[in-house]
């Protein structure tokens, strides 16, 4: 009976269960996708033990990994995972979130696998991180608006967006934000890196310092 219920819970979905906390995140937050890039060295034992998770899958490099974190209905943040070969010694995990409604692919180890192998040895590692918001723009306006153009008409009527790029006195990048302008819509594009822990709560951080940078240049309509 307890197979039965699952296998039905499985195909229907339980709809008394409630958005987790990432969906949630990704929601107030109107990102539509997170990215994490890092570079690390694995040993061979470690390798031995991400070939098991996708046994019967794929035997060699890249090893791909993916997951679900539930939301409301069918809508729901996919996560995947893959680790490709940099050179002998060193590797590229690419983490990514995002908008779906469909199920993980079922020839892809589990992501939550790939956390438990890696968080460890992963450390205290800095990371790239690209995350894209997309706004509504009934809800919120721009600080900066598309560029009009007073000369050489004949080549754009105006610039609808753009990137600015925030260092600190060293030099160093901070933060690049990228801002395009649709009719409806507003994206922006951050890019910037950290220093973090590889745990299944990740994205809420990355996501926490992605949102203060995007709200730079916001502002709500309607005092919302």
């Amino acid at each position: 009976m307890a197979v039965l219920l699952h296998a039905i819970l499985r195909l229907t979905g339980d709809q008394n269960m409630p958005a987790s906390q990432v969906y949630q995140a990704f929601k107030r937050a109107s990102c539509v996708q997170l990215f994490l890039f890092a570079e690390l060295g694995l040993s061979k034992s470690l390798i031995s033990k991400l070939k098991n998770c996708v046994a019967g899958k794929r035997r060699n490099l890249p090893y791909r990994f993916a997951g679900v974190h539930p939301g409301e209905g069918k809508d729901k943040v996919g996560a995947s995972a893959t680790l490709r070969r940099k050179d002998r010694s060193r590797f590229m995990l690419e983490l990514t979130w995002f908008e779906t409604n469909v199920d993980p692919p079922a020839e892809f180890g589990r992501f939550s696998d790939l956390i438990n192998c890696i968080g460890v040895p992963f450390g205290d590692r800095e990371a790239a991180v690209v995350a894209i918001f997309s706004y509504e723009m009934e809800r919120v306006t721009s600080l900066f608006k598309p560029i009009q153009l007073l000369e050489q008409p004949m080549i754009f009527d105006e610039i609808t967006g753009f990137t600015g790029v925030k260092r600190n006195p060293e030099g160093k990048l901070v933060y690049e934000m990228g801002v395009s302008f649709g009719e409806k819509r507003l994206q922006h594009i951050v890019r910037f890196t950290q220093t973090i822990k590889l745990t299944e709560d990740i994205p809420l951080l990355l996501l926490e310092t992605a949102t203060k940078i995007s709200a730079l240049a916001l502002k709500a309509k309607g005092g919302q």
